[in-house]
C-alpha cells in the first residue's frame, strides 16, 4: 500500500505577482451637518480659547501656544476626510490625537444615533491662530472643501488638565511618573521648558533621560510623593503634555521566582555535541544573565551600563535553555541540538537610581542599533520581561513605541513576552507593553502544544490597540498549575519546572528559528511571522481571539514545514509601493476531481512605520486586499476579528492591521482563476499619504524596490483539496516558477 507523500512548504510564490488595477467608488457622502449649525457651536469656543491664550501663564505655554481637541464625525474617518486644509489655513498646529467614543449630534442618511469609535485631534496654536480660526468660519466666501471639513467636526473643545492624568494614581504613587510630551526632535524649546518647570516646583528631570520617537518625546520625572499633588497641579495645564502616569515595575514571572522554580534530583537528559545547526544565524535573548561558559551555543554578555551584580541569572538561564532545547518531555531522553546560537545580553537590574523600565529600554534598543550598525544585524530576538501595567487604548507606552520603531524596518523577528497577570481580568489583566506593539511576535501561554490547549489562566488576555487588535499574535506552551513546563537548569544540570509566557516566547521563537535553520533559502522576518500565524491551530469551539489571538502554535518544526497530501503551502515574499497595485495569483492547479469543498487559508504580515503621537491612526502604512475568484470580481474574504462583537470598529480599520489572517470554504465552481488584489495606502500624522515617485521623463511611477517608501510584505497561502493526494504535485506541475524549498542537508527528511 502506497502511503500519499507529505507536501513541503513551496516556495517563490511572489513569482506568480503581477500588476493589478484598483478601482473604488465614486459615491460622495453626505455631511452631517450645515456650516450654519457648526458656526453657532464652534465660534464661541475658539473665542474661548483665544482667551485663554491670552491669559495663560507663560511657563505653562512655550511659543504662547495652548492646546485644544477636534474630534471628527465617526463616519468620516477616512484618511481622505482630513481636516489639513482647515488646520494649515487658520495657523494650527497638529501635534497628536487620541482615540475616542462619541455619539455624533447626527448621522449621515438619518440613521440610527449610536456610539461610536472616532479620532480627536489635539492642535495647538497662538492667541493669533484662534482668532483667525474664528474668523475663518465666519467668513462668508469660504471654498466648498474648507466648508465640508468644518461640517464634518463633532467637537471643538480645549484640551484640558483630566486629559492629561489618565493614567495616574497618586494614592498609589512612589515617587517616579513617566511623562508625555507632544515634541519631536526639533521641538527642544518644548522639552526645556517642560524640564525647567519641573524643577521650579521641585522635581527633578534627567535632561539625558528624554528620548523622543516620532512626534513624542518621552521624559521620566521624580519628585517626593508628599510633594506629588503640588506638582501636578503645577504642570497639568502644561500646553504641550500629553499624559502623566505611574512608572511601572518591571515583570518576569506571574509569581515569586522561589515559589515558580520547582528544583528536584531529577537528571535532565544529556547535552548534545554538536554545533547549532545554522552557525550564521545572529539571535538574542534579552533577559537577567547567563552565566558564561555553561553553555557553548551561549555568548554571555552584559549590556553598557548595567549594574555589576547580576540580580536574575535564574530567570536569564531558564530563557536561554527554553530557546535552545524547548521543553522536556517526560519520556525524552536526550536534549535537541540547538537550531542556532544565542547571544544573551544581560539588561538586568535597573540601576539604582530606580529608573525602573527607563534604562533598561535604552539597553536593549541600543544593543539592537549598534549591531545593525555594524553591519551585523540581529535576524531573532526575545523579550520575556516588561513593564507590569495593562497596556491602554489613548497612549502607547515607551517601550511599545521604541520597539515598534526599530522593528519597521522588517529585519528581526522579535517575539514577546504577553504578561502574566491573566488572573485579574480582561482590564488588570490585559496585555503588558511591548506586547502590543504592532511590529513585534506577542506571545501568550497555553496548557499544552496542541490544538485542544486552552489559555493558561495566568497569561495575559487581548485584545491589543486598534491598530494591532489581535494580540497576543498566539499561544505557545508555558506550562500551567499542574502541568508546568519542564525545562533544562544549566546551572545544575537538574530538570526544573516553572510557569509562565516568560518560557512561551522563547519557544515561539525556537519554533521560528527552526524554521529558518532548517531551510536552504532566504525567508525573510516577516515570512517567520506569516508562517507561525498560518500554521497556528484554531478550535472555534474552544478558542477565542481574546485569549490565544490567532491559535495554538504547533510544538514541530515539521508542523511548519510539511503538510497533509491534500493541502499545499505556498509563501510569497515581495514589495509593494504606494500607488502601485498588485495581484497575487493563487495556484489552485485545474482539472481536479474532488467531492468537497476548497479551503483556503490566507495570512498577510507586513512591518509599519508607525506614528505614536497618532494613536488611532498609529501604523503609517496599510494594506488593502481584495479576494477575487475569478481575477475580475471581488468576493469577501478579510472580515474584522472576533472582537467586533464587543466593540465597534472603525470601517477601515482592518487595511491599517500589520497582520491578517483568515481561512475560508468555497464551491470548486467558484474558483475559475483566483488571486488577491493588493493596494498598499499610507498616511502621515493621520492625513493623507505622500505623493508617489515617478521617473522624470517617462512621469511613470518608479519600480516597487525604488520607491522610498516600498514595503516588504509576506503572505502564506494554505490550499486544501479533499480527496487530492497529488495536490502538491500538480501544483508543482500546472505552475512551474515555484518549487518546494531545499532543505539543509543535515535536516533531510
Amino acid at each position: 500500500m502506497n502511503i500519499p507523500r507529505r507536501n513541503l512548504l513551496i516556495g517563490h510564490g511572489e513569482r506568480l505577482i503581477q500588476d493589478g488595477a484598483w478601482t473604488g467608488s465614486s459615491r460622495k457622502k453626505p455631511e452631517p451637518y450645515s456650516l450654519e449649525q457648526q458656526r453657532s457651536l464652534f465660534v464661541p469656543v475658539l473665542d474661548r480659547l483665544v482667551g485663554l491664550a491670552r491669559e495663560a501663564e507663560s511657563s505653562l505655554m512655550p511659543r504662547g501656544e495652548v492646546a485644544a481637541k477636534l474630534t471628527i464625525h465617526p463616519q468620516f474617518l477616512a484618511k481622505s476626510y482630513f481636516p489639513a486644509s482647515l488646520i494649515s489655513a487658520s495657523g494650527l498646529r497638529l501635534i497628536g490625537s487620541r482615540a475616542t467614543d462619541v455619539t455624533p449630534r447626527r448621522m449621515v442618511r438619518d440613521k440610527e444615533l449610536k456610539e461610536m469609535p472616532t479620532a480627536t485631534l489635539i492642535v495647538a496654536g497662538t492667541e493669533r491662530d484662534y482668532a483667525r480660526a474664528s474668523q475663518l468660519l465666519q467668513n462668508t466666501q469660504l471654498s466648498i472643501a474648507m466648508i465640508e471639513q468644518v461640517n464634518r467636526l463633532e467637537r471643538v473643545e480645549p484640551f484640558a488638565a483630566s486629559d492629561r492624568k489618565r493614567g495616574l494614581d497618586l494614592a498609589h504613587f512612589d515617587g517616579w511618573a513617566e511623562t508625555l510630551l507632544h515634541a519631536s526632535f526639533e521641538d527642544r524649546d518644548i522639552v526645556n521648558a517642560f524640564i525647567e518647570r519641573v524643577r521650579q516646583l521641585g522635581g527633578e528631570v534627567d535632561r539625558d533621560r528624554a528620548r523622543t520617537v516620532g512626534g513624542l518625546t518621552f521624559v521620566p520625572l521624580h519628585v517626593d510623593a508628599a510633594a506629588a499633588p503640588a506638582l501636578i497641579r503645577g504642570i497639568e495645564d502644561f500646553t504641550h503634555l500629553r499624559a502623566i502616569r505611574n512608572m511601572p515595575f518591571l515583570s518576569l514571572d506571574p509569581i515569586d521566582v522561589d515559589a515558580s522554580v520547582t528544583r528536584s534530583a531529577e537528571a535532565a537528559p544529556p547535552l548534545p555535541d554538536e554545533p547549532a545547526v545554522d552557525e550564521s544565524l545572529r539571535a538574542v535573548i534579552f533577559d537577567g544573565g547567563c552565566t558564561s561558559g555553561l553553555l557553548p551555543w551561549v555568548t554571555a554578555m552584559d549590556a553598557p551600563g548595567v549594574p555589576g551584580t547580576a540580580t536574575e541569572l535564574a530567570h536569564g538561564q531558564s530563557v536561554s535553555s527554553a530557546f535552545l532545547f524547548g521543553s522536556i518531555g517526560a519520556a525524552q531522553s536526550t536534549l535537541p541540538r540547538p537550531y542556532c546560537n544565542i547571544d544573551h545580553v544581560r539588561v538586568l537590574p535597573s540601576t539604582a537610581t530606580d529608573l525602573r523600565v527607563a534604562d533598561v529600554i535604552d539597553r536593549i534598543v541600543n544593543t539592537l542599533k549598534s549591531a545593525r550598525d555594524a553591519g551585523d544585524p540581529y535576524t531573532l530576538a526575545n523579550l520575556s520581561l516588561g513593564p507590569r501595567m495593562p497596556i491602554v487604548d489613548d497612549d502607547p507606552h515607551e517601550w511599545t513605541v521604541r520597539l515598534d520603531d526599530f522593528l519597521s524596518l522588517g529585519d528581526l523577528f522579535m517575539t514577546v513576552a504577553a504578561g502574566n497577570d491573566g488572573v485579574h481580568g480582561p482590564d488588570l489583566g490585559r496585555i503588558q507593553p511591548p506586547a502590543d506593539a504592532v511590529n513585534a511576535f506577542a506571545v501568550g501561554a497555553c496548557d499544552g502544544h496542541h490544538g485542544r490547549a486552552l489559555r493558561a489562566p495566568y497569561s495575559c488576555l487581548g485584545p491589543g490597540r486598534s491598530p494591532g487588535l489581535v494580540k497576543p499574535d498566539a499561544a505557545a506552551f508555558g506550562g500551567a498549575p499542574g502541568a508546568p513546563i519542564r525545562l533544562f537548569d544549566p546551572a545544575t544540570g537538574l530538570v526544573q519546572t516553572r510557569l509562565g509566557t516568560s518560557y512561551s516566547a522563547p519557544l515561539a521563537l525556537r519554533l521560528a528559528s527552526g524554521v529558518r535553520a532548517s531551510v536552504a533559502q532566504d525567508i525573510q522576518p516577516i515570512m517567520l511571522h506569516a508562517l507561525l500565524i498560518s500554521r497556528a491551530q484554531w478550535n472555534s469551539r474552544l478558542h477565542n481571539q481574546t485569549d490565544v489571538g490567532w491559535g495554538i502554535l504547533p510544538e514541530s518544526v515539521d508542523d511548519i514545514l510539511f503538510s497533509a497530501p491534500d493541502e499545499v503551502v505556498v509563501m510569497y515574499q515581495g514589495m509593494i509601493a504606494k500607488g502601485q497595485p498588485i495581484r497575487a495569483a493563487v495556484p489552485l492547479p485545474t482539472g481536479m476531481v474532488t467531492s468537497g469543498r476548497i479551503r483556503i487559508a490566507a495570512t498577510f504580515a507586513y512591518r509599519a512605520p508607525v506614528d505614536p503621537a497618532h494613536p488611532v491612526n498609529y501604523t503609517r502604512s496599510g494594506l488593502e486586499v481584495r479576494f477575487q475568484p475569478d481575477s475580475v470580481t471581488s468576493a469577501g474574504f478579510f472580515s474584522g476579528t472576533d472582537f467586533d462583537a464587543e466593540q465597534t470598529l472603525r470601517r477601515d480599520a482592518l487595511k491599517w492591521e500589520t497582520c491578517r489572517h483568515k481561512e475560508k470554504t468555497f464551491d470548486p465552481t467558484f474558483l475559475t482563476n483566483p488571486s488577491f488584489l493588493i493596494r498598499y495606502q499610507g498616511r502621515e500624522e493621520g492625513g493623507n499619504d505622500a505623493d508617489t515617485i515617478r521617473d522624470p521623463i517617462t512621469g511613470r511611477p518608479l519600480p516597487s524596490a525604488e520607491q522610498p517608501s516600498a514595503l516588504p510584505f509576506a503572505l502564506v497561502v494554505r490550499m486544501r483539496v479533499p480527496d487530492v493526494d497529488d495536490l502538491g504535485t500538480q501544483v508543482l506541475q500546472q505552475f512551474n516558477v515555484l518549487s518546494e524549498v531545499p532543505l539543509r542537508a543535515e535536516i533531510q527528511i
